[in-house]
């Protein structure tokens, strides 16, 4: 007879992943932790927000200080901030909350979700880390590279803001350009549409608004005035001609 024989490989898995952002620069990596690394670190029991050692996820982050910013477990369920729990929970969400999309509900709907809680524990698959403190080594990709921010503002007070501008200065000549580039094309630049601008189109347009709402606004008093006036003068003619037919009946009956 032939026998088989199954064999089992085991290799071993990291059982986290970080995910390291720098702001400052734009820049965000993922990294593998080892097993072993977390449990020599002692990673449990932090929370959301707190600053943590970047020693605890290997010696690749020797004087670090990172800050726990959110994650999800093995499942895939995102961690919440305030839910003081190291397991998952299932809460009443109201639209726009964790793991509730807005566009889901109707205007004041809540629905039972199931959500991570902030504490960390083992069966966090992958947590999301803000540098802090910049250690002694570079972290490649992370902090020794600067991504450029791709677009620039487009909301008329965030643009005033970066450029410190002020009332009567013209945002639109301010909105950063982006260049495009296409091979047998001429070059040529791109710019968002300013919102939240308020032009002399748009304040007159605002006036005639309001100016049509007041319009309205007498016309419907006007309107009610006669109408008042109209019923005023029916139920005067009615009580008269009541008022005649009981006479008559009474100049009958003598």
């Amino acid at each position: 007879k032939k026998v088989t024989v199954s064999v089992l490989y085991w290799s071993p898995r990291p059982s986290m992943k970080i995910n390291v952002a720098y702001p400052r620069n734009g820049t965000v990596k993922q990294f593998e932790v080892s097993d072993e690394t977390i449990r020599r670190g002692n990673l449990f029991d932090f929370r959301l927000g707190q600053d943590v050692d970047g020693a605890l996820f290997g010696e690749q982050f020797k004087g670090y200080v990172f800050r726990l910013k959110g994650g999800s477990d093995k499942q895939g369920f995102p961690m919440m901030q305030g839910v003081l729990a190291n397991a998952r929970v299932a809460l009443l969400l109201k639209r726009g909350a964790v793991n509730f999309n807005t566009f889901r509900g109707r205007s004041g709907e809540r629905r039972r979700k199931s959500v991570r809680g902030c504490i960390v524990a083992a069966d966090i698959a992958v947590l999301n880390v803000v540098v802090v403190k910049v250690g002694e080594a570079p972290i490649e990709g992370v902090t020794d590279v600067t991504l450029p921010r791709r677009l620039g503002p487009k909301r008329a007070s965030k643009i005033r803001r970066l450029f410190n501008l002020g009332k009567d200065d013209d945002v639109r000549r301010y909105v950063v350009r982006r260049k495009v580039e296409k091979d047998g094309k001429k070059i040529r630049f791109k710019a968002p549409k300013v919102q939240r601008l308020v032009t002399k189109k748009a304040k007159a347009k605002r006036v005639k608004k309001l100016q049509a709402r007041r319009e309205g606004v007498k016309a419907t008093a006007a309107a009610r005035r006669e109408f008042l006036h109209t019923m005023g003068k029916e139920r005067m003619a009615a009580r008269q001609r009541k008022n005649a037919r009981a006479h008559r009946v009474a100049a009958a009956k003598k």
